[in-house]
C-alpha cells in the first residue's frame, strides 16, 4: 500500500507539530512566568501569590504576579486571551469572569471559551447567606418571612451589576418568592460594609468577605451554598437544610492559559500545580476560609468550565440579567 504526496505531507507535518510541542514541554520553563490577576489586591489575588511563591521551585523559574485589574475582569482576560501561547503568561480567574460575564455583558472583548485554554481548578467555595445586625431573626425562614411581609422594602448588597453575588441574589428571589431591591457595589469590601451599617439587609457573598465579622457577631451567618456545609462553619446549615433547595452553586478559581497552548505545556503546568495545592500548608490557610482545595486533570477541568457555563448560562437567563 502505497501513501500519496499529500498524505506524506499531511503526516510529515503532525509529526513535525508534535515533535516541536514535546520540545518546547521538554526546554518549559526556561525564563520567568507571568500570573496575570483580573482584578486588585483581594482573594483572587491573595491566592495567586500563595500559589506563585510555591509554584516557582516546582517549575525552576520565578513566577511573577501581575495584577491588570478593569471591567469584572474582563481587561486582565482579555490580555491574556491575546498573549503569545507558549506558557508565559497565564490567568488565575473565576466563576465570575469566565462563566458570567460573556453571559451577561453584551461586548466582552473575548469569549472565555474559544479563547482560554483551561489548565487546573485550585479551590470550590461556597457562598454565605449573611445579614446585619438589624435583622432580629436568626434563621433563613424568618429572614424569608420578613421580606415576604414586606416585599421591596428591604436591601439586598452584591458585589457588581453580572457578578455570581448579584445571580446568587435573582436565583434566592425566585426560590423563596421574595421581592426586595438589589444594590450594586464597587467590590465585596463595600458591599459588607453596607451590611455592618445596616445600609443593606443581607448578601449571599464571599465567605472571606464576612468571615471575621460573623466570628465577632458583628454579621450573622444564616447558611451557606454549596451540597455540605462550609468546613469554616460546620455548625451554620446549607441552604438546602434551611429549606431553601436549588441554591447549591459554589463558585471556583482556576488558571487558564491563552487558546493554542501546546498540551504537553499544559499538563506540565497542571501536574507542578496540583502538587502545590496539595501541600498542608495551602491546603490549612484555604480551608480556614472556607475555600476546599479542589484540583483536576486537564481535560477533566475543561468538562467542569462547560458545565460551569452551562448552569450560569441558565441562572443568567432565568433572572433575565444583562448588562450593555
Amino acid at each position: 500500500m502505497f501513501l500519496n504526496k499529500k498524505r506524506v505531507q499531511l503526516l510529515l507535518t503532525t509529526l513535525a507539530l508534535t515533535t516541536t510541542a514535546s520540545t518546547w514541554a521538554a526546554d518549559y520553563p526556561d525564563r520567568p512566568i507571568t500570573l496575570l490577576v483580573p482584578y486588585t489586591a483581594g482573594t483572587l489575588d491573595n491566592l495567586a501569590r500563595l500559589v506563585a511563591d510555591r509554584l516557582g521551585p516546582e517549575l525552576g523559574q520565578t513566577v511573577i504576579v501581575q495584577n491588570k485589574a478593569g471591567a469584572g475582569g474582563a481587561v486582565g482576560g482579555a490580555y491574556v486571551a491575546r498573549s503569545k501561547p507558549d506558557g508565559y503568561t497565564l490567568l488565575i480567574s473565576s466563576t465570575g469572569p469566565i462563566s458570567i460575564s460573556p453571559i451577561v455583558y453584551k461586548d466582552l472583548g473575548y469569549v472565555p471559551a474559544k479563547d482560554l485554554e483551561p489548565i487546573i481548578q485550585l479551590t470550590a467555595s461556597p457562598f454565605m447567606l449573611a445579614t446585619s445586625e438589624a435583622f432580629k431573626g436568626s434563621t433563613v425562614k424568618e429572614l424569608v418571612e420578613l421580606l415576604k411581609s414586606s416585599p421591596g422594602a428591604y436591601n439586598y448588597a452584591s458585589t457588581g451589576n453580572g457578578t455570581i453575588v448579584h445571580l446568587f441574589g435573582e436565583r434566592f428571589k425566585s426560590a423563596t418568592g421574595t421581592n426586595f431591591v438589589h444594590v450594586p457595589y464597587p467590590g465585596g469590601a463595600p458591599a459588607t460594609m453596607a451590611m455592618l451599617s445596616s445600609e443593606v439587609l443581607f448578601s449571599i457573598t464571599n465567605i472571606p468577605n464576612v468571615q471575621s465579622h460573623i466570628a465577632a457577631h458583628k454579621l450573622k451567618g444564616l447558611a451557606t451554598t454549596g451540597a455540605t456545609r462550609s468546613p469554616a462553619f460546620p455548625d451554620i446549615p446549607t441552604l438546602s437544610e434551611a429549606g431553601i433547595p436549588g441554591l447549591d452553586q459554589i463558585g471556583w478559581i482556576g488558571i487558564f492559559a491563552p487558546k493554542g497552548t501546546p498540551a504537553p505545556i499544559l499538563e506540565k503546568v497542571n501536574a507542578a500545580i496540583a502538587k502545590v495545592m496539595d501541600k498542608p500548608d495551602i491546603k490549612k490557610i484555604l480551608l480556614a476560609q472556607g475555600d476546599e482545595v479542589h484540583t483536576q486533570s486537564v481535560s477533566q477541568f475543561k468538562d467542569f468550565i462547560a458545565a460551569s457555563d452551562k448552569t450560569w448560562s441558565k441562572i443568567a437567563a432565568d433572572a433575565n440579567v444583562t448588562i450593555q
